[in-house]
């Protein structure tokens, strides 16, 4: 699980590296680029994704025995976490209200809000 966890770290923060280009266009030109439409938004979706994949590898990292649906809840929970902001940054007012997506955040927070107590029980039961 940590190599899982490793990797998606590693790819996360790729993404993340391949976003701030878009950021960087978007504030050095002020307009929009493609579907982004809100700068701010691309931003926060390019720094929660550089967080979430940096506490990806640092359970990976430290962890000596990850439950494997946990490491899944924690690698699901990261990605959709961090891509819900690119959904809003695609809105002219960077904001998308609709019930799928606020589905989509309880969904993302509930992984999340699974996955790292169960870690925390797993660490001091190992």
């Amino acid at each position: 699980m940590a190599r899982i966890l490793i990797s998606s770290g590693l790819i996360q923060i790729t993404f993340a590296v391949a976003l701030g280009w878009v950021i960087t266009f978007m504030y050095a030109t002020g307009r929009p680029l493609g579907p982004f439409k809100d700068a701010k938004r691309v931003l926060q979706c390019h720094i929660d994704n550089i967080l979430m994949a940096l506490l990806q590898f640092a359970i990976a990292a430290v962890h000596p025995a990850i439950p494997e649906v946990a490491g899944w809840l924690l690698v699901v929970g990261s990605w959709t976490n961090a891509q819900l902001f690119l959904l809003h940054a695609c809105s002219p007012g960077g904001y998308v209200k609709h019930r799928a997506v606020d589905a989509a955040t309880f969904a993302s927070f509930g992984l999340l809000s699974v996955a790292y107590p169960w870690l925390l029980y797993a660490w001091f039961t190992a």
